[in-house]
């Protein structure tokens, strides 16, 4: 998630299930709140940085750590 976070077009929302085995559910909390401060967007199947996001990568890495 890490690495797939640092490319500007993000990853296909599958490729999170297949690469971890955790459902996309359990990380649903940070992105919900990633999106709320304009760090994250989710379209068409792919999750990504908004163009915020990639500027404060390191704080939008460090909201889906425990």
């Amino acid at each position: 998630m890490m690495n797939a976070l640092r490319l500007n077009e993000g990853f296909p929302l599958g490729l999170f299930t297949e690469r971890t085995g955790l459902p996309l559910a359990s990380i649903e909390k940070s992105a919900l709140a990633a999106r709320r401060n304009g760090l994250l967007e989710t379209a068409d199947g792919a999750m990504r940085p908004t163009p915020r996001g990639r500027r404060f990568l390191n704080q939008l890495l460090a909201g889906f750590l425990d």
